[in-house]
């Protein structure tokens, strides 16, 4: 049989909102330094560090990802000294460090940009310039109708070289022009820096939107209205602005350099927008994944785009739509980040308050039992809720732009609040600052991490219990998947394999206990090779789960067995 590539747990930290050393206000790299440790409980394999180079100032350095320079740490987070001793450390430790890479546009006040409006060579072109088109008045109007992600059009006029330059983000993001190999080769030197320093591979942000149509030719609208009331990026299907094919040749430059290094470096991409409104980027992101010559992996907006708790059908048609894109790993499973509420709120926003906890822990099974990689944003080993606007964070402490240029239901602050380290100090442990980088928010107070320490049923220490299982679990690690259809809803039950251990999955989706004979679904054989006793019948609770496999690992239970009065050999 073929079995997935090996897979890992990343942690990412956002550093904004993480530790703050030095009493500023801000987290920063001695703040990460200091914490490592905890992170290294959790279990994980990896880090991932979010944008800490160079930025302009406020909203227009986007929380790191305008990127100014590239091989310079902005003093707000420290000096590349403070990033050094945070590598030397997680090396003792046994972590591999990723840090986020920015290859799809830069700041506007970078160096490139600058020589870019004047003209310089070889700048010239180092960005994606037009004339655009006059209209019957002779107003100036784009080249094309693009649109940002951001809002308005993605073309903005600079008056220095009286051209228009493309941005998919921000007008403070010109992007980069990817298309020609002088430019790919000046992103990769600049990668180059990071690799040679030690870092174990790189985030790659924003992969669809990489390179572009060359003809700069006008996306077709997603329903085919022209002329239309609203113009907005979800509206169109990205035939020519981004997920476009020569992409694949880029990331192949990307791999074969960093294939040069005698140790392994790992490429994680973030390829979360399809072409149809940005929809479904499952088949985007594994044209991305090759074992010899892509990515090692991407996440995509799978999970992301869930905004209620999943049904077992719906996670049922999502598990066999990432083992039919990628047959052979390279999926990375995220449900929350920097750029999207928390998991816990956005997924539970209809559970009932007494039923929250049960499903939250029942999520992070379901993650870390998907196949591929699972990459978990701080605070989610916590299962800490969104902070709410204005509630917790009042109107006139939002950072994020998006709030000013999408609404302030775009807003991303809401996941980007100071991590609770300590219940009973000032911002909960984040910072001794009068004026932290965002309110630390109340309700985050009886899930901080001293509280969780004490109780030994606390959704920290589930999660580092399930982290241990999975690390013993070959099957969770490499294993094909293979749905159970025949297991009714709201039961969802699938199957992990390699060829020395097969797992059966099983959970309860809903809020009603539910009771299933599994020998009903499996032939004989199959029973054997998951320790499934025949006319054993198991009873799962609300939102709970077992696992049967031939490799039994102890671990606390929520699942019953009728027959034997015994819980299953390995499982929740």
């Amino acid at each position: 049989m073929t079995e997935h590539r090996p897979s890992e747990v990343i942690y990412q930290v956002y550093p904004s909102s993480f530790a703050d050393s030095n009493g500023d206000g801000l987290g920063d790299l001695k703040g990460i330094l200091d914490k490592l440790d905890y992170i290294d409980t959790l279990g994980v394999d990896a880090v991932w560090i979010s944008p800490v180079f160079l930025t302009p100032k406020g909203p227009d350095g986007d929380g790191g990802y305008a990127i100014t320079d590239y091989r310079e740490i902005d003093p707000k987070y420290g000096t590349v000294d403070d990033f050094k001793a945070i590598l030397d450390k997680a090396h003792d430790l046994g972590l591999r460090v990723y840090t986020d890479f920015v290859l799809a546009h830069t700041a506007n006040d970078h160096d490139w940009f600058e020589k870019s409006r004047n003209r310089e060579e070889p700048y010239d072109d180092y960005y994606v310039w037009d004339d655009g088109h006059k209209d019957e008045h002779g107003n100036r109007l784009p080249p094309n109708n693009w649109k940002s992600v951001f809002g308005g059009p993605a073309w903005n006029w600079d008056d220095k070289r009286e051209q228009w330059y493309l941005h998919h983000f921000l007008a403070s993001q010109p992007a980069l022009n990817n298309n020609i190999e002088k430019v790919q080769d000046a992103v990769l030197d600049e990668m180059r820096f990071w690799l040679d320093m030690g870092v174990d591979g790189f985030r790659l942000d924003a992969m669809p939107f990489a390179n572009h149509d060359p003809d700069l030719r006008n996306n077709p609208w997603r329903d085919g209205q022209w002329p239309r009331d609203s113009e907005h990026w979800e509206e169109q299907y990205f035939q020519h602005s981004i997920c476009q094919d020569s992409t694949v040749h880029f990331i192949a430059r990307i791999r074969e350099m960093m294939d040069s290094y005698p140790d392994k470096k790992t490429t994680l991409g973030e390829a979360i927008s399809g072409p149809d409104g940005g929809g479904d980027s499952v088949p985007v992101a594994a044209s991305y994944v090759d074992a010899e010559k892509g990515l090692d992996m991407c996440y995509t907006n799978a999970l992301m785009s869930i905004w209620e708790y999943p049904d077992a059908g719906r996670v049922a048609g999502m598990v066999k739509h990432l083992e039919h894109h990628f047959p052979e790993g390279g999926n990375c499973n995220s449900a929350s980040n920097h750029d999207i509420p928390r998991s816990a709120s956005r997924m539970t926003k209809h559970i009932a308050d007494e039923d929250k906890d049960k499903a939250v822990k029942q999520l992070m099974e379901l993650f870390i039992s998907l196949p591929g990689s699972f990459c978990m944003y701080q605070g989610e080993e916590l299962g800490l809720p969104a902070a709410r606007i204005p509630e917790d964070i009042p109107l006139d402490k939002l950072q994020d732009p998006v709030a000013h240029t999408k609404g302030l239901e775009h807003s991303r602050d809401g996941a980007r609040t100071p991590f609770p380290w300590d219940s009973g100090k000032k911002n909960l442990g984040f910072s001794s600052s009068d004026t932290p980088y965002l309110p630390a928010t109340e309700s985050h107070k009886a899930r901080a991490v001293d509280v969780q320490e004490k109780d030994p049923e606390s959704m920290l220490n589930f999660t580092r219990d399930r982290l241990k299982w999975r690390k013993a679990q070959p099957a969770l690690q490499k294993g094909t998947t293979k749905v159970i259809d025949k297991i009714p809803a709201p039961l969802l039950g699938f199957v992990r394999k390699t060829k020395e251990q097969s797992i059966l999955c099983l959970f309860n989706m809903s809020s009603a206990q539910q009771s299933i004979k599994l020998s009903d679904y499996f032939n004989e054989k199959q029973c054997k090779s998951m320790n499934i006793n025949k006319d054993e019948t198991v009873t799962l609770e609300a939102y709970g789960s077992a696992f049967y496999g031939d490799k039994p690992v102890a671990v606390n239970v929520n699942a019953k067995t009728a027959a034997k009065k015994k819980t299953p050999k390995t499982g929740t």
